[in-house]
């Protein structure tokens, strides 16, 4: 397994769908890109941007339960990409057991941040998935600032409709 931090959610202008950027810790700082949901995006935000919400949101209420249940979150791994789907899975301790929750990476992350808890990604994605960025390498020629990134990211959440998410 490889510790990772969140290296910042973007929005892929392509898409215009939210990436998760997932980076090594230590050398050579692969990144795994993962698509993840509006609303999961905003969730890791959040965390990311130190804003506490009035109410507690699905994640921290999450957090709070595991807290009043003396539960706390040892790590997340995302385990494996399949079909284009990656999978990840919430380790936590529990009564003095071990419980291991299968979850979709953007909620295991959005609650492992609310827990301060380490972040893995198994070693056969970062060998397959991660990839380095060059300092000084753009990550996209047309992307533009930070300030456009999250101005884009701000529009593409109040542009979006539930319709939107209907199969």
């Amino acid at each position: 397994m490889v510790e990772v931090e969140v290296a910042g959610v973007k929005v892929d202008l392509r898409s215009n769908s939210p990436v998760l950027l997932l980076q090594e810790r230590s050398s050579p700082y692969r990144v795994v890109p993962i698509f993840i949901g509006v609303p999961e995006a905003n969730a890791i935000d959040l965390v990311l941007s130190r804003v506490e919400p009035q109410r507690p949101l699905t994640h921290d209420l999450i957090k709070l339960v595991m807290d009043e249940l003396d539960a706390q979150i040892e790590r997340v791994v995302v385990t494996e990409l399949r079909n284009g789907t990656y999978f990840a899975d919430l380790v936590m301790l529990a009564g003095g057991i071990d419980r291991v929750i299968s979850a979709r990476p953007s909620d295991a992350i959005a609650i492992a941040l609310r827990s301060d808890a380490p972040i893995f990604v198994s070693d056969a994605i970062m060998n397959a998935e991660g990839t380095v960025i060059e300092e000084g390498e753009p990550e996209e020629a047309d992307e533009g600032s930070q300030e456009t990134i999250v101005g884009q990211f701000r529009e593409f959440l109040n542009e979006i409709r539930p319709e939107d998410f209907s199969e």
